[in-house]
């Protein structure tokens, strides 16, 4: 056997579980890092707050209106709306493991300002129980922008005030 070859052996059987560690450390890493470097962030996010569920079709539904009148917010060449549903009950009366998630789950959106437009069927509640300060609501079901799409009987569209989305909603509410 060569020196080259003894060399190596000899450098691998001590350094192996090093080099299998660095190797299993860099792995976690680039699986933790890189869904977030390549996920497509959207130009906008719209919270849908109701009590009921919605059919994934909605959902679609919105999602593919909202697309059609926003504009590229965050300069990455493509319109991407994001339409999140919370089934979250905002009227302080129910409580439960759902309940308590999704408003959980409802809180961090507010919190963090991820959402601009929210979708209620309870503004009342949604003012009582949130701390955020939002527009004068509008009836969906009398807004153009909202016909052949089924939104539970009273849902509201409104904008927070402090909302980078003014354009969208304008355009939601028919002003352009």
């Amino acid at each position: 056997m060569s020196d080259r070859k003894k060399q190596w052996k000899t450098w691998w059987w001590y350094h192996k579980i090093h080099v299998l560690i660095a190797a299993s450390a860099i792995a976690v890493i680039l699986y933790s890092i890189l869904p977030g470097i390549f996920a497509v962030k959207p130009d906008y996010s719209v919270a849908l707050i109701t009590t009921e569920g919605i059919p994934e079709e909605t959902m679609a539904a919105l999602r593919e209106r909202f697309e059609q009148v926003a504009d590229d917010a965050n300069g990455d060449g493509a319109i991407f709306v994001d339409v999140v549903h919370y089934g979250a009950d905002l009227s302080g009366e129910t409580e439960g493991t759902v309940n308590y998630l999704e408003a959980s789950r409802l809180d961090a959106d507010l919190v963090g300002k991820v959402s601009s437009v929210f979708l209620l069927d309870n503004p009342d509640g949604f003012r009582a129980n949130t701390a955020v300060e939002i527009e004068a609501e509008n009836l969906c079901a009398e807004l153009a922008f909202f016909k052949g799409i089924s939104l539970p009987e009273g849902t509201a569209v409104t904008i927070r005030t402090d909302s980078d989305a003014k354009i969208l909603y304008d355009r939601i509410l028919e002003r352009r």
